[in-house]
């Protein structure tokens, strides 16, 4: 797997998450944009909404909500957990992208990472229906 800026779809559709998301934790963090858009291309090929995201966002941002600086609350990670069995039962390309973030997730801090990731995958969505819907009517 190559990550970098000048990455093709065809790649990224073929990255593992786990392997993608263990980079950008790693000694590649400058490329989570990138990792981003693997997951959104990932989703979208699959066939998946935007509400996918946003739900995830949603369960992700319940589990960090009013936590302190430190370690995540079993609690807190067995609801998230939960919360994610019931989004991603059907569809094996989020179970692997959620369980690829779900990982790294030990800190309150690496919640807020989770997060602030899924909305860089948002973000992509959004774009790219905005940049399409530009081009139709043009």
């Amino acid at each position: 797997m190559r990550i970098g800026p000048t990455t093709t779809r065809e790649e990224r559709l073929d990255w593992e998450p786990g392997a993608a998301i263990a980079a950008v934790r790693g000694p590649q963090p400058d490329e989570t944009a990138t990792v981003a858009l693997a997951m959104f291309d990932q989703l979208v090929a699959a066939q998946l909404s935007i509400d996918t995201v946003e739900a995830s966002i949603v369960f992700w941002s319940r589990a960090l909500d009013g936590l302190n600086p430190g370690a995540v609350p079993i609690e807190r990670l067995r609801k998230l957990d939960f919360d994610l069995s019931l989004l991603t039962a059907a569809s094996t390309v989020l179970a692997s992208w959620s369980s690829a973030l779900r990982g790294i997730v030990a800190t309150a801090h690496d919640l807020d990472w989770a997060i602030r990731f899924l909305m860089q995958v948002h973000q992509a969505w959004k774009m790219t229906a905005a940049f399409r819907g530009r081009s139709t009517q043009a």
